[in-house]
Order: C-alpha cells, then sequence, then structure tokens
C-alpha cells in the first residue's frame, strides 16, 4: 500500500477509466456482478431500492407501473401429514423403584408426569437421547433382576429403532422450525450476520448425522436444553424466514422489470434526436443506482444463499418437504441469477443499439 502512494484526496479524484468500467460490468456478465461489493453508507429496503431504480427508468424509458406481485410458493405440508406417531413404552412403578439404583427413575418418572406427557417434540427428542444414553450402562447392572434386564434391553433396542421417527418429528413439525422454514413478510436487513442461524444449522445437521449413523457415543452428551438452544438461536435471528421472502422479492422485481425492458423497441428509442442527453442519462441510473446500490446487496444475498442453502440441504434434502423447501428457496435464487444476467444482457444490447459508453461522469466519484 505504501508503494502506491495514495490519499484520500487523491483517491477521490481519481476517475474510472471508460473502457476498464465496460470490461467489468460486461466482460464476466453475472459472475462478476455476483462478486463485485461496494460499500453502502445507508440500509434502504430492497423494495424501495426496486422502486426508486424503476422509477428512474420509467422517466427514460415510458415504462408502464409497476408493482409485482410476490412468485407463488408451495405451502410445507400439513403436521398432521408429517407426524409419525409413536409407541408409548411404560414401566410400571416397582420398576421405576428398582431403576433408581441406575439413576433412570428421575428421568423416566419426569416423562410420565403432566408435563411429560405434553412435552414439545425439541424436548421429545432430548428426553429418548438422554434415555437412551442412561439406558445402556444399566442393562448390565448387578442389582437388577433378569426379568428387569431383559425388559430394559428389549426399550432399549426399540428406542434405538425408533430414534430416527423422533428425530423426523422434531424437524418437520417443530413449530418454531416450520415458521422459519415458512418463511416471512419482511426482507434481509443489507449487512446481518447469519452466524448464529448458519451454526444452529449446522449443529442440526450434525446432531441428524449421528442420529442416522446410531452413532450413540457422540449422542451422548446431547440434550433438550442443546436442541432447545438451536432453535431459539434460529428464532431469535429470524434469518432463515427473512432471507426466503428476500429472495422471492428480489425475484420478483427483476423478473417484472425484465419483462418491462424487453418490451421496449430499442432502434426506436435509440433512433431519437436527443438520445445522447437520455443514453447519459441512463449511464447515470446504470453506475448511481444498479450498480452502486441494487447489485451489492444482490451479491449479499447471492453470498447468503451459498451458506444457507447446503446447510439447510443437509438437514432436508431426503425429508417429505424437500421437494417444497427447493421452490421456496433454491428455486429461487437460481431464478434471481438468471434474471440478473438476463438484466445485465439487456444493458448491454441497449449500448450496442445506441453505440454509448458506459463510463463514470466526470466530478462523479
Amino acid at each position: 500500500m505504501a508503494n502506491k502512494k495514495t490519499t484520500p484526496q487523491t483517491q477521490q479524484r481519481r476517475k474510472p477509466q471508460p473502457d476498464r468500467l465496460n470490461r467489468r460490468l460486461f466482460g464476466a456478465l453475472l459472475p462478476l456482478l455476483l462478486c463485485f461489493m461496494l460499500g453502502s453508507c445507508s440500509k434502504p429496503d430492497a423494495e424501495d431500492l426496486w422502486l426508486d431504480y424503476h422509477s428512474r427508468l420509467q422517466r427514460m424509458l415510458a415504462l408502464p407501473e409497476l408493482a409485482p406481485e410476490l412468485t407463488p410458493v408451495p405451502e410445507l405440508p400439513a403436521i398432521r401429514q408429517l407426524y409419525q406417531p409413536l409407541p408409548d413404552t411404560k414401566l410400571n412403578v416397582l420398576d421405576l423403584v428398582v431403576l433408581r439404583r441406575c439413576g433412570l427413575q428421575q428421568l423416566v418418572a419426569a416423562r410420565n408426569n403432566s408435563l411429560g406427557k405434553t412435552m414439545t417434540v425439541a424436548n421429545q427428542l432430548g428426553y429418548e437421547l438422554q434415555l437412551i444414553s442412561q439406558l445402556k450402562p444399566c442393562l448390565q447392572h448387578p442389582e437388577l433382576d433378569t426379568d428387569l434386564q431383559q425388559k430394559l434391553q428389549q426399550i432399549y433396542q426399540e428406542k434405538q429403532q425408533q430414534l430416527p421417527r423422533v428425530l423426523a418429528n422434531f424437524l418437520l413439525t417443530d413449530q418454531t422450525l416450520r415458521q422459519q422454514l415458512h418463511g416471512s413478510q419482511r426482507g434481509m436487513q443489507s449487512g446481518v450476520s447469519i452466524t448464529s442461524t448458519l451454526t444452529a444449522l449446522q449443529q442440526l445437521g450434525q446432531l441428524q448425522d449421528y442420529v442416522l449413523k446410531a452413532d450413540l457415543t457422540a449422542l451422548a452428551t446431547t440434550d433438550a436444553a442443546f436442541i432447545n438452544y438451536q432453535v431459539g438461536a434460529l428464532y431469535q435471528s429470524q434469518v432463515l424466514a427473512d432471507w426466503q421472502y428476500s429472495l422471492r422479492v428480489n425475484n420478483s422485481w427483476l423478473s417484472a422489470l425484465n419483462a418491462q425492458l424487453d418490451a421496449v423497441n430499442l432502434e426506436v428509442f435509440c433512433k431519437q434526436p436527443q438520445v445522447k442527453d437520455k443514453t447519459d442519462i441512463l449511464n447515470n441510473i446504470l453506475l448511481q443506482q444498479f450498480i452502486g446500490k441494487i447489485q451489492p446487496r444482490l451479491a449479499e444475498l447471492d453470498g447468503i444463499s451459498q451458506q444457507l442453502q447446503p446447510a439447510l440441504n443437509r438437514i432436508y434434502q431426503q425429508s417429505p418437504v424437500a421437494a417444497t423447501l427447493y421452490q421456496r428457496t433454491e428455486s429461487q435464487h437460481q431464478a434471481l441469477k438468471q434474471q440478473l444476467s438476463q438484466h445485465v444482457a439487456w444493458w448491454q444490447r441497449l449500448r450496442q443499439h445506441c453505440q454509448f459508453t458506459i463510463a463514470a461522469k466526470p466530478g462523479q466519484s
């Protein structure tokens, strides 16, 4: 940095070269736009940015009014379609007294009381994991008679077999998880941290891996508190829900705008008497509004999608909601990238038809 001998004053006076800007904008098209990031002092709502961008284009190109509707997506299947009932395994009172010797009485009693009978699917998963963990050393306890040991052995095997279903009930029917998968009615704010959301998804994905691999050693320290902590992190951030809305709202605006721009007759537009003045203004709109404001938000959203999508797929790609989640997330992300590529192509066609160069104006920073 010292060899360049730059100062804030010289940086402000430095003007981008037209050829360099053209290469940046059109040379790599979509990959460049997705990776090119600019700083942002303010954090306006995405819809406000699109509305401002469209209104400026509207004045130059005589576009009609635009009020896009959100891209429709399928609803999640009902809980009753997803929940898998489990057989209720109980031990009688005399057994509970005996089980005190190997530390199971309190755990089993908690499951059989009034609160235990109405526990959430998250707490039920935590209970089952604890029960399996504590049952194993109890099977060979010297103070338990043969009949009780055999009964516990049978319960132990049943609980292991049922564990993937208990996990599925949690992942598919937990109210907080469903609210996040269903999405919200607000977009993500620029600069929002996704760390806690990503960590929670990764923890749940790892938990699922352990359950499906029957890695009881790794599961030995997992309880309801751990599971509820991950769910609570998703609830506190709301990133998973807001991310879906952001994908849909940006996709709806860009696709609707592209449809209007494609309807513009560029041959006629570029032959207008004062087209040079209009292309100068369009040049500023492109640089200041699209590249300067909208594109960084789309690039940020693309980066978030590339992190959240694999973590989400890891958990749900083999589940009954996989197809629905694909339409709500990954499909929207792919469509948005296609619309972005189409939008850049339109600007390139405009430049070619009107024979003007995309370049920063003198004095423009």
